[in-house]
């Protein structure tokens, strides 16, 4: 893990130094630095977890307390950070929209890691001792395992969105007539649809819980818990009577906690 450390002055108490700090499980970490500030062309960057502030350990304390700390002090104010990967594992699942020559829009589902291999060891996992050969079975499990039923669920929405947009003139039966037989074929497909979205969305649970299960027998030694990681997707409105949107929770990959001895 590499360490860094910014040194300025501070020409009163009261001078702003431009810096955002955030608690997460880790601890405080930077959240923004202004860069028209006088850590603006320091090596601290936003992302780093905080170490100390003129050699006063930061550990266990508050946003709040960090900040009194950093208001209290006036001339030379040394602040120390290291790296720090997120304590998740996750991908992301977009829809990407192109128009043909012909007019005809294109959509292709693109799934991804949010992070190479090669940069995704979390910083819990470097301070718990957690070897890189379990984190890369880890990390595999979710790409290979998870990732690819998440993708399968959102290629299988986009195709129902587009079924949608011509539903009301494909539902109508032949030639005005009702009765057994005459049935739109194209109202049996958004039933089949329908059906099969909620199958694929249980898949994405069950192994969202399979993996998580898999990755916390891993990690139990290391007092690393693993849960999933979500994200919040707004849905659009269904009716002009309804007074605010729903909110859909996708699965994103795996967060992880630590645990207190």
């Amino acid at each position: 893990m590499s360490h860094y450390t910014a040194t300025i002055t501070k020409q009163s108490k009261n001078q702003s130094i431009g810096i955002g700090l955030k608690e997460t499980d880790a601890g405080l970490t930077i959240s923004s630095i202004n860069s028209e500030g006088p850590l603006g062309q320091t090596c601290l960057k936003p992302g780093m977890k905080l170490l100390t502030i003129n050699n006063i350990e930061v550990s266990g304390l508050s946003t709040k307390e960090a900040v009194q700390i950093l208001k209290q002090t006036e001339g030379k104010l040394a602040l120390s950070a290291v790296d720090f990967v997120p304590a998740n594992i996750t991908f992301q699942v977009n829809v990407s929209r192109g128009r043909a020559d012909n007019g005809q829009i294109n959509e292709r589902v693109l799934a991804t890691m949010k992070r190479d291999i090669n940069n995704a060891t979390p910083t819990i996992f470097m301070e718990a001792g957690v070897p890189s050969n379990t984190f890369s079975k880890i990390y595999t499990l979710i790409e290979s395992e998870l990732l690819t039923h998440a993708m399968a669920l959102r290629s299988h929405e986009t195709t129902y969105d587009r079924e949608m947009q011509s539903y009301t003139g494909k539902q109508m039966v032949k030639g005005g007539l009702v009765g057994f037989g005459t049935e739109s074929n194209h109202e049996k497909k958004v039933f089949q649809m329908v059906a099969q979205g909620a199958q694929l969305q249980r898949n994405v649970d069950l192994k969202a819980t399979q993996v998580k299960d898999q990755i916390n027998a891993m990690l139990a030694k290391y007092n690393i818990m693993a849960t999933v990681a979500l994200e919040s997707r707004r849905l659009a409105k269904y009716s002009s009577k309804q007074k605010q949107s729903n909110t859909a929770l996708d699965v994103v990959g795996i967060q992880f906690h630590a645990i207190p001895f």
